[in-house]
């Protein structure tokens, strides 16, 4: 009886990432953390945004070590992790200063609007 051994060994794979492609990985992440916080908000979970206010507040920490001494395209994204940084910090405290005033069904209506009032203030589309 012959055994296949070889035949069931685990390929290993790697993937080569420079330090910038990881950095702009990162900050396109927070992005999206922003999505989840506003999204989860809106399906009523208040616990959410906090911890992700946290933990994007480490990962902007992070980012202003690098700063201006980075690549351009790095600096770029800071400016864009600081917008989603804010849109998140200010979840937090509508929710904290008046999160019982509003009705669940309505936080994602509030939090949409305040994001547009933002983005316009930004000047994004």
């Amino acid at each position: 009886m012959t055994s296949s051994s070889h035949d069931k060994q685990p390929h290993t794979w790697s993937l080569k990432v420079t330090p910038v492609d990881f950095l702009l990985g990162v900050a396109d992440l927070t992005g999206e953390l922003m999505r989840l916080c506003i999204g989860s908000v809106g399906n009523g979970d208040i616990d959410t945004p906090f911890e992700l206010s946290q933990f994007l507040r480490q990962i902007y920490d992070g980012f202003t070590f690098i700063g201006n001494t980075g690549p351009y395209e790095v600096s770029k994204k800071l400016y864009t992790l600081k917008q989603s940084l804010a849109k998140v910090e200010n979840a937090c405290y509508t929710l904290k200063v008046r999160g019982s005033e509003i009705p669940k069904h309505m936080l994602a209506d509030v939090f949409s609007t305040k994001t547009e009032l933002i983005d316009q203030e930004e000047g994004l589309p």
